[in-house]
Order: structure tokens, then sequence, then C-alpha cells
């Protein structure tokens, strides 16, 4: 392979991690399981802070769901840090930025950092493990109105 075709792997490789983590807060801020679980390999691991901790697809869309649920709205922002790739595997970390509201009179607003794990698949890259890590935690009351995102948006 020439350089230049190395080089145009790897942004490849970088464009195709970066998509993965772009979907992965879409589909946390949508709601959208399905789209969450394209993001996640069979085996992965999730945690966030001390208090949650998913093994495998499956528990880990369920405790997406869990934590998802009841809520009138949640938005995340993350920002692309250094990837690093070897071979079919690579890791990031991510800055975020997200804020929730519900149940009921709960708010959340945090400041996180991520160290990501994630691997080559058929369907592009994916997180094989990914931890949450608070930098900053808000839980006090906010105001302004939750609008629904249109389901074609």
């Amino acid at each position: 392979m020439t350089s230049a075709e190395s080089a145009l792997s790897r942004l490849l490789d970088e464009a195709s991690i970066r998509d993965t983590v772009a979907r992965f807060a879409d589909a946390a801020t949508r709601g959208d399981d399905d789209r969450f679980r394209a993001t996640w390999a069979a085996d992965a691991e999730w945690t966030i802070g001390e208090r949650v901790h998913a093994v495998g697809v499956d528990d880990i869309v369920s405790t997406f769901r869990r934590l998802r649920d009841e809520r009138e709205f949640f938005v995340q922002f993350a920002v692309q840090g250094p990837i690093e790739i070897t071979g079919d595997e690579a890791t990031t970390s991510i800055i975020c930025h997200e804020a929730a509201r519900g149940p009921g009179e709960t708010y959340y607003r945090n400041h996180c950092v991520t160290a990501d794990r994630l691997r080559r698949s058929e369907n592009g890259w994916v997180f094989t493990s990914r931890s949450f890590q608070y930098l900053w935690l808000d839980t006090s009351p906010f105001t302004g109105n939750a609008v629904k995102l249109p389901d074609s948006f």
C-alpha cells in the first residue's frame, strides 16, 4: 500500500469512527433503540460513572431504555477527541455535555469525558467499550420548554 493509500485508508477509518460517535449522540437524543443498538458490538461493555454498568448489547440497550424512558427532554453534544487506530481496533476520547429533564421535576446536566474502544465490523466501527466519567454534574432545576423533535427530522 502506498503512503497516499495508507493516509486515505486512515482518513476513512477516522470518518467512520466520528460517524459512530455522532450516531450514538443522535440515537441517545432521539431515544431511538435500534439506532443506539447499531453503534455497539454484541459483546460490548458500557459504564457511566460509578453507578451504571451494562455488559452485552441487550443489557446495554435495556439500560439505555431505563435511563431514557420518562425523560421529557434529553440531549447529548459530543466533541470528538484524538483517535488511535491499530488494525481493526481503535481508541478515542469524547468530551460530552448532556442535559435532561424528567421524570417529573428531576433535572440533569453534566460535562463528562469518555474512554472508548471500538472495533471494525462489517457495518463500520462499533463500540466494544464505552466509559463515561463525570467532570461536572448538576441536578438543580433549570428553565425552558421541551419541544418534541418531528419523526422525519
